[in-house]
């Protein structure tokens, strides 16, 4: 899963929007879309969203 998969999920505009609805900050929102998504953290969210944000489990 990307942060512009989570965006479009969450139909927000701005990474900022996308950070208040998981409750992390901007930063981490930033250095997902550098470096990626922690697993850990998207199975969660893969959870969170009913499974309609899958995440990417390929190494």
């Amino acid at each position: 899963m990307t942060v512009d998969e989570l965006k479009k999920h969450y139909s927000v505009k701005y990474d900022s929007d996308l950070a208040k609805i998981l409750k992390k900050t901007r930063g981490a929102v930033s250095k997902w879309r550098s470096k990626g998504i922690p697993v850990n953290t998207q199975a969660i969210l893969q959870i969170k969203t009913n499974g309609q944000v899958k995440a990417d489990l390929s190494f």
